[in-house]
């Protein structure tokens, strides 16, 4: 996508994942909202768009305020609400040009932050496929695993790679599933060293040294624990 429909970028260009988000929370992992795959227009980026690179603010939907009191949580129906006033205009455009890659991830966009993950994939992959961008197949993996498609996502963000072996979202996350979705540590180890190499001066660096850190302790107390 052009740098105008892509997302502000904090950190990291965004991924963190939605998918990785559920990951790291299923295994007990504090992570944080840093990997997230987001190609989000910039205009879109407001307060109700999804956390950048930090935990989510106090003020976000169903997160107690400073005052002590709390807003409440959308519901699926309100989230798909939004979804649908959002995209509206955009399907429109779609009209007169089905083939307009940037409008294609806008609509994914706006599934994305409403939960809407099938849909958000749909759009997505077929940004993808007319225009093809390593934050895109990124973002298209995390739909798509939040979706519980986890081959598809891994397939997504190999051809991330292919596109910028580098990509230090789509290294994040690629690690990240095959470690929890495939059981494949020493595969995962090497994408995040295979990160830790190619992006030496990324400013989440450390996190994810310690990431490594603890999956090899975790490894090794496992390895002791079957030789006694």
């Amino acid at each position: 996508m052009s740098a105008d429909n892509q997302s502000v970028k904090t950190g990291w260009s965004s991924v963190q994942v939605y998918s990785m988000a559920a990951i790291c929370l299923l295994i007990g992992i504090t992570v944080g909202y840093l990997f997230r795959g987001s190609t989000a227009p910039r205009s879109a980026v407001t307060a109700t768009a999804p956390p950048t690179t930090t935990a989510p603010s106090t003020t976000t939907p169903g997160a107690a305020t400073q005052a002590g009191s709390s807003t409440q949580q959308p519901t699926p129906a309100d989230m798909k609400r939004m979804a649908e006033k959002q995209v509206a205009p955009l399907l429109e455009q779609l009209k007169k040009n089905p083939k307009d890659a940037d409008v294609l991830a806008k609509i994914g966009y706006y599934y994305m932050i409403s939960s809407m993950y099938g849909d958000a994939a749909t759009y997505y992959e077929k940004s993808a496929e007319l225009k093809p961008n390593p934050a895109v197949y990124t973002t298209l993996a995390s739909a798509q695993a939040y979706s519980g498609n986890m081959d598809k996502a891994i397939t997504s963000l190999d051809h991330a790679l292919q596109l910028d072996p580098k990509y230090a979202d789509a290294l994040f996350n690629l690690g990240m599933l095959k470690w929890r979705a495939k059981g494949d540590v020493k595969g995962a180890i090497a994408c995040w060293e295979k990160l830790v190499k190619t992006n030496p001066h990324h400013p989440q660096l450390d996190k994810v040294k310690q990431l490594i850190a603890h999956v090899e302790q975790q490894q090794e107390a496992q390895h002791s624990a079957v030789a006694q």
